[in-house]
């Protein structure tokens, strides 16, 4: 996250295909189906995903498709969690399990019904959980074919992946130093083991 405003720590991808020749009619239409959606009242889900505006983390319409920056495309992708702490999902737990036991008169409960009420209670306090929002900067060099996500975390770089996938139909492929300095070569018209050749530099300047 980051990309925009300060220092950022970010994957770089590189996306494999050509890029539909109406895709500035195609794109907007499934940004928009991907975009993130808050929890509702009934919702029991732990994670909610999706789009927002780059400038701004609360702003999932894109009424003008401001994330078309030619010759980028640049979003965030803002993922919400919420949970249950596990001391009060257990101290409620407890709580229910007595009131059930002296309002029908019983000296214990079967183990079924004690994990159907901690189902229940869970749910319960899931929705009066606050989520943890976070969000991680996207931009797309639709020229190179070049993405810069901005997390390290590999978790959340492939699911990053399959997002873009859903959303635009591409693949990506992730960038590392030694892929690189491999196609650097590559363009250069070396063979391509030589890069595996190379050694370190002595302090002095030259190749051992």
């Amino acid at each position: 996250m980051g990309i925009i405003r300060g220092s950022a720590t970010f994957t770089r991808f590189s996306v494999s295909g050509s890029l539909p020749h109406n895709y500035r009619q195609e794109f907007p239409l499934s940004i928009i189906r991907h975009t993130f959606r808050p929890f509702d009242e009934i919702s029991d889900a732990e994670r909610s995903t999706g789009w927002v505006n780059i400038m701004d983390m609360f702003d999932n319409q894109f009424s003008g498709m401001e994330y078309f920056k030619d010759p980028y495309i640049a979003m965030s992708w803002r993922v919400d969690v919420r949970s249950v702490p596990a001391r009060a999902l257990k101290q409620y737990c407890r709580d229910a399990e007595e009131n059930i036991k002296t309002e029908e008169n019983l000296p214990f409960l079967s183990r079924e019904r004690r994990l159907e009420l901690k189902e229940i209670i869970h749910a319960m306090l899931l929705k009066r959980a606050i989520p943890r929002c976070n969000t991680y900067d996207m931009v797309w060099n639709l020229d190179t074919g070049i993405v810069l996500f901005g997390s390290v975390n590999s978790r959340l770089s492939d699911e990053f992946a399959e997002i873009f996938l859903k959303t635009f139909g591409l693949n990506l492929n992730p960038l590392y130093p030694y892929s690189l300095g491999l196609a650097a070569a590559e363009k250069a018209g070396f063979a391509p083991g030589r890069i595996d050749e190379i050694g370190p530099l002595h302090p002095e300047g030259y190749q051992e």
